[in-house]
Order: structure tokens, then sequence, then C-alpha cells
């Protein structure tokens, strides 16, 4: 599944890599703010894939989520993990993202979302694992595996 957002000079992109009882997400973007926004949008198209959205009856259901952490890896892997425990329990995933800050231990979002059909069961956590969050000569990469 490959998705894209153009947003600065750097087209936010991402990649799902499938891996035995893994998943890799690789994400690009020109900072790391966006590359907070672009792992929600890519969550959401994942979760939203197998599970099925409710069709809309109005407009996205809108929230802002802020997440703190160590440091900016570590805030990566804890904002995957606030929207798959918001998938699981409320039965909702993003559909779009901005940021609204970002600091290397803290990001706020302005997210807005869908309904799912059910709660999504193929992906467990995000991980630590093989985490890489770096500067390249295209803007922003990252790279999280999720345990599924």
């Amino acid at each position: 599944m490959r998705a894209s957002g153009v947003v600065g000079t750097v087209p936010a992109r991402h990649d799902f890599v499938a891996h035995t009882a893994e998943l890799a997400l690789r994400l690009t973007a020109d900072t790391p703010a966006e590359l907070c926004a672009e792992a929600c949008r890519a969550l959401g198209l994942l979760v939203m894939a197998e599970t099925g959205a409710v069709p809309p009856t109005g407009a996205d259901l809108e929230r802002t989520i802020l997440v703190e952490s160590v440091d900016a890896e570590a805030l990566l892997v804890d904002l995957l993990n606030e929207l798959i425990y918001l998938a699981e329990t409320e039965c909702w995933a993003p559909r779009t993202a901005r940021a609204v800050s970002w600091q290397p231990d803290r990001v706020v979002l302005q997210v807005a979302g869908a309904r799912l059909r059910a709660a999504p069961s193929r992906i467990k956590s995000a991980t630590h694992h093989g985490l890489a969050l770096r500067a390249g000569p295209q803007g922003w990469e990252a790279e999280v595996i999720f345990d599924v």
C-alpha cells in the first residue's frame, strides 16, 4: 500500500513493508512534525482498509492529540500506539492530520477521523525494534516496525 501528500518541498509519503509477524512503516516528510502527521494518515489508512469505516454522516470526527515522550524516536512510537489504542477502544481512525506544534519530546496534532465498523485486530503495537528517525537528503525519514 502506498500513498502520498504534498505539503512542502518534499512530498510526504509512506510505504508498508511486509515482515514475518511484523509490518514496517517507512515515512518521509519535510519536517519531524509532518512526519508525525504522515504517520497518523498512514496508520489510519491501514486500519480502515482492515475494518472499513462507517460512511460519514457529516464532517469527520475531529480531535486534538497530544503525545509526550522522552525523545523524538520514542515520540513517534508513542503517537502510533496512542492511535492504535483509539482504534481499539473507540473504533476511530485518522483520515487527515496536521501538526500544530512539535518538539523532540512533544507533539500536538489536529486530527480528523472516521468511526470504524469494528475494532482492528491486525496491529498489536508500534515497537522500538529497528526504530530509525533521521534527517536525510530527501527530508526527514523514519522506519517503525509494528507487531502484528
